[in-house]
């Protein structure tokens, strides 16, 4: 049995086989997240305990710290009459170090599950992890890029200098589209522009964006705003940096609660702030090829570019709030056009061109209405 979460699959229980996989938890009204919000953490083979039971390594890092770790400790604790606010700051300090550090200790993990069977997913066996085909995603993700393409057209002019034939093909797109505004003629100097969310509903049928949760104390949560999500459709992807098993983030993951495990240990750094977005830009200029970027860094500034790449918000479900949504892994075809790659909200550590790039994306587990917040499953359990 293995217990997957939304965002890493990973970890080892010894050598009998089972194996836990679960997102970091993120906190509100329930418990199991614990309390403060945190990313999904999958537990696989490769991971091991240390002789306290605790998994090793940062790819074990589960996304703490953001929101307030709000368990409070003893106010203050007297002896022979005396208050002794050390001690208590201590104590207090202590008991928040494990509120976030138990979602990584495997054996309390194991213990809880039967606890919080509401809140946890579970998939008969790992090929069956995925709600929607990669063909699907893909079809998605062109349909919404190319829309993105178009909108934002007359910025694109030094781009297709280099590539008459795809500037040929967009101008046919254009022309298509103007017919049906009933315009006549083509001037992408009168072009219309809209914002990325008007792209997203004029597109897909829906927009999404973040806002403060509905849960207490989970702080930032992704909202569907306007239109409805339709179940089985790509809502939402996990923007960030990704790196291979044996590549080195331990200082990105110091109170990094953005760190997301796939199942087979690759993990995506979804933190906007400090090194991890320092790392991001230097990587994604250094895959720049002249006009030609290969990946959005607009997800790291107010001002995103792809209205997709907000899933490092997304909170996980609790009692009294279902999942709607959860994690699903692809890999970018090498055929992906090039022209649309400045929309893809992830990029590769290592500049590696035998690895595909890994991106994951959410998929909405049922209808999603105007107004409603998203919800996944931090912890997965795949037999």
């Amino acid at each position: 049995m293995t217990l997957v979460t939304p965002a890493h699959k990973a970890a080892s229980l010894g050598n009998s086989g089972e194996s836990l996989a679960a997102p970091p938890p993120r906190s509100g009204e329930e418990a199991w997240p614990g309390p403060c919000g945190t990313h999904p953490l999958h537990w696989e083979p490769g991971l091991r305990l240390d002789a306290s039971g605790a998994v090793r390594g940062a790819a074990a890092r589960a996304r703490w710290g953001r929101d307030s770790c709000g368990t409070p400790g003893p106010a203050r604790f007297r002896g022979k009459g005396a208050a002794l606010p050390g001690g208590a700051a201590m104590l207090r300090a202590l008991r928040r170090r494990w509120a976030s550090y138990r979602y990584r200790f495997v054996p309390w993990i194991a213990l809880h599950l039967r606890h919080k069977r509401r809140t946890i997913r579970y998939v008969p066996e790992k090929s069956k992890d995925k709600i929607i085909s990669d063909e699907d995603v893909l079809e998605t993700l062109l349909k919404i890029f190319k829309a993105l393409f178009i909108n934002n057209f007359s910025r694109q002019m030094d781009f297709l200098a280099l590539l008459p034939e795809i500037k040929s093909e967009y101008l046919k797109l254009l022309t298509i589209q103007y017919k049906r505004s009933k315009t006549t003629g083509y001037n992408h100097q009168s072009q219309n522009i809209f914002n990325p969310e008007e792209v997203l509903f004029n597109t897909l049928g829906f927009s999404i964006t973040r806002d403060r949760s509905s849960l207490i104390s989970a702080g930032t949560g992704v909202f569907v705003t306007k239109g409805f999500v339709p179940k089985g459709a790509v809502v939402s992807m996990y923007p960030g940096t990704v790196y291979q098993k044996y590549e080195p983030i331990f200082f990105q993951s110091i109170g990094n609660p953005f760190i997301f495990r796939c199942i087979d240990g690759v993990l995506i750094d979804g933190n906007d702030k400090g090194i991890s977005k320092a790392v991001y830009r230097s990587c994604s200029k250094r895959d720049q090829l002249g006009p030609f970027q290969m990946s959005d860094i607009t997800w790291l500034t107010p001002a995103v570019q792809n209205p997709l790449a907000v899933g490092q918000y997304v909170n996980n479900c609790s009692h009294n709030k279902a999942a709607n949504v959860c994690y699903q892994e692809f890999d970018v075809p090498e055929y992906f056009p090039i022209e649309l790659k400045q929309y893809l909200p992830n990029i590769t550590y290592s500049h590696d061109m035998l690895i595909p790039l890994r991106c994951v994306v959410l998929v909405a587990l049922r209808e999603i209405k105007q107004g409603e917040e998203l919800f996944s499953n931090y912890y997965t359990i795949v037999n």
